[in-house]
């Protein structure tokens, strides 16, 4: 039996991202300016919530200090989050 090989992925333009994300956003009706870089902020914040620490979030979203603080996470220190959901600190 043959098996075929893995497709290799493709990078996207910016163009066709962004039209693929206003596609997926308007079938439900969602507006929202910020099409390409809609998952940064969800993103930025998952990672927190498993104790990424922020240097390591700001270099992988190659964001600088400002940017970061400022437009993916929250003011709220990280311990009293966790403490106020019951999770250990």
């Amino acid at each position: 039996m043959k098996t075929k090989p893995p497709r290799q992925a493709q990078e996207l333009s910016y163009s066709s991202h962004r039209e693929s994300i206003d596609k997926a956003l308007s079938s439900p009706g969602i507006r929202s300016d910020k099409k390409t870089h809609i998952n940064c902020g969800s993103s930025a914040r998952m990672a927190g919530n498993v104790c990424a620490n922020v240097d390591q979030i700001r270099r992988q979203g190659r964001w600088n200090n400002i940017t970061i603080n400022g437009a993916y996470l929250t003011n709220l220190s990280r311990q009293l989050v966790r403490s106020m959901a019951g999770l250990p600190t």
